[in-house]
């Protein structure tokens, strides 16, 4: 049976196109690495944000839309997504979102521990340190390479539409990523999922 080699990107709609970069980029310190357009609907941007070359896994798209209408978080989608920082940058960044006056919440879970807050659009983040995955050589905007975003960890899905979220301005649409067949090698990008459910 194929297994997934990974996430190769996460996608979701938020309002403000110039709000977006500031926070993407101007705080998360991530690059933007490609701007275009949305072919479905050319008046809306396409941003991707992710590592100095853009590699899979690091990648978080936007479709930005002034006035698009606030989701809200349901059964099997991406209600968290998680970034992965170097093992001993997170105070690094409490002390970053603090500079932005971003409130955040601190937690274990499994083991490792979380920063919890969301971007001005409303969507949930969390960072948290991990040994594991490529190093960044990517530095920006007062994010040196050390201490910057590795990779996207994990998405956290909602188990079921019963379960109550906090609303939040973007859906995250899909979860993209490689199967790896038993033999070891791996298929192209593949929709792992449908538009909205993994």
């Amino acid at each position: 049976m194929p297994k997934t080699a990974g996430i190769h990107h996460i996608t979701s709609f938020v309002n403000d196109p110039q709000a977006n970069v500031d926070f993407y980029a101007g705080v998360l310190g991530l690059r933007l690495v490609k701007k275009t357009i949305n072919f479905d609907a050319p008046e809306v941007y396409h941003f991707y944000f992710g590592n100095e070359t853009g590699s899979p896994g690091t990648i978080m798209t936007f479709f930005p839309q002034e006035n698009a209408r606030r989701g809200k978080i349901g059964g099997g989608q991406v209600g968290i997504t998680v970034f992965a920082v170097p093992v001993g940058s997170l105070d690094f960044w409490k002390e970053r979102l603090g500079r932005f006056h971003i409130s955040y919440d601190e937690f274990t879970r499994f083991g490792e521990t979380y920063l919890r807050f969301h971007d001005n659009s409303g969507l949930l983040l969390e960072l948290t340190e991990r040994k594991e995955g490529a190093a960044s050589t990517w530095s920006f905007g007062g994010v040196p390479a050390d201490k910057t975003i590795k990779a996207s960890g994990a998405p956290f899905c909602s188990a079921s539409s019963r379960i109550r979220h906090r609303q939040c301005s973007g859906i995250s649409l899909a979860w993209i990523g490689s199967a790896k067949k038993e033999d070891g090698s791996v298929t192209g990008p593949k929709a792992i999922s449908g538009r909205s459910s993994i």
